[in-house]
């Protein structure tokens, strides 16, 4: 009986062993797109109608990964990824069957609300960080910042960049115009780049992915696939400066005899903040005078207590890449 036993328990654990070997060499292949340099210019108003977008082929084949991680989703989404001198370019097109029912809500930058797409690019190819592009059915557009292979996101990034978002009979499309100067790369002369897409379906609460990456497996950014076809690019100067300026006029009765009660108050306040590109993928982000007012208007509040109300960080300079503090 005790050698049954033992032989029963040492099986249990060679196939548990199996098992989970099995699971951890879980292996997706990468998949790969090749974009091309673009002859005209797509108008970006979200139709995917003009002729620019017929010099590349659509991928496709898009695998759920929640709820059912592994099985084809419920509609399939396909793109077309296209390139010039300053630009990035990227065509989507969600299906969906029911498009009555495509949740289109509008909210501020970074609402993530609704049926999206998120365009994930590591452009730095170090399979630890990338870039995120958001667009919404309702073409509300949001951007974050990965690090640490997918654990950290940080929606504070805000680059200039446009989008375009349009529902028909088909489901919804959407379009993107990356500026190369909001990304970093190297300087090699074909550049491959991390690249994968995730459309979430809000009624199903359903994500699918372009480049499969099982739950089971760690890390995100990692398992991405590529974007090849990139050549000859160049670093574009990033110079962005945001001045402000505020007046202050007060009128009130005077004081005579009294220096600091005139009849009338005026004030200046000015300052800027700034971001420069000193290489292509150095940058210098400085602050003169940092604007305490509101750059985002805070919500209400009434306090009935004795303490003070905080309202969260609002000045770019404090905000932006926080995570690296």
């Amino acid at each position: 009986m005790k050698i049954l036993f033992t032989f029963f328990f040492f099986s249990f654990l060679l196939s548990t062993t199996i098992v989970a070997q099995e699971l951890k060499e879980e292996k997706i292949p990468k998949r790969i797109y090749t974009t091309k340099r673009l002859k005209k210019v797509p108008v970006i108003d979200g139709a995917i109608s003009d002729d620019a977008w017929n010099e590349v082929e659509w991928s496709t084949d898009f695998t759920e990964k929640n709820p059912d991680e592994g099985t084809p989703p419920a509609y399939q989404t396909m793109f077309k990824v296209l390139y010039d001198a300053k630009y990035l370019y990227i065509a989507l097109r969600a299906f969906d069957e029911e498009p009555e029912k495509i949740q289109q809500r509008l909210s501020r930058r970074d609402g993530f609300a609704g049926d999206r797409i998120n365009v994930i690019i590591d452009s730095y190819h170090d399979k630890r960080t990338a870039f995120v592009f958001t667009t919404t059915a309702a073409g509300v557009k949001g951007e974050e910042i990965v690090s640490q292979n997918g654990d950290n996101w940080d929606d504070s990034y805000n680059p200039i960049w446009y989008t375009n978002a349009k529902v028909d009979d088909k489901g919804w499309t959407a379009e993107m115009k990356i500026p190369f100067s909001q990304l970093r790369f190297g300087k090699v002369k074909e550049q491959i780049w991390g690249f994968n897409i995730n459309r979430t379906i809000f009624r199903f609460q359903e994500r699918s992915l372009w480049q499969r990456i099982p739950n089971s497996q760690t890390g995100f950014i990692s398992e991405a696939g590529e974007l090849h076809g990139l050549k000859d690019l160049v670093a574009q100067k990033q110079l962005e400066i945001q001045p402000f300026t505020v007046l202050q006029y007060d009128n009130y009765p005077s004081e005579a005899g009294n220096p600091f009660r005139t009849g009338s108050d005026f004030k200046l306040n000015a300052g800027l903040d700034a971001k420069i590109g000193i290489t292509n993928d150095l940058t210098l982000d400085l602050t003169v005078n940092p604007d305490f007012g509101q750059v985002e208007a805070d919500p209400g509040a009434i306090a009935l207590d004795g303490f003070q109300i905080f309202f969260k960080e609002q000045r770019p300079f404090f905000v932006e890449n926080f995570n690296i503090f």
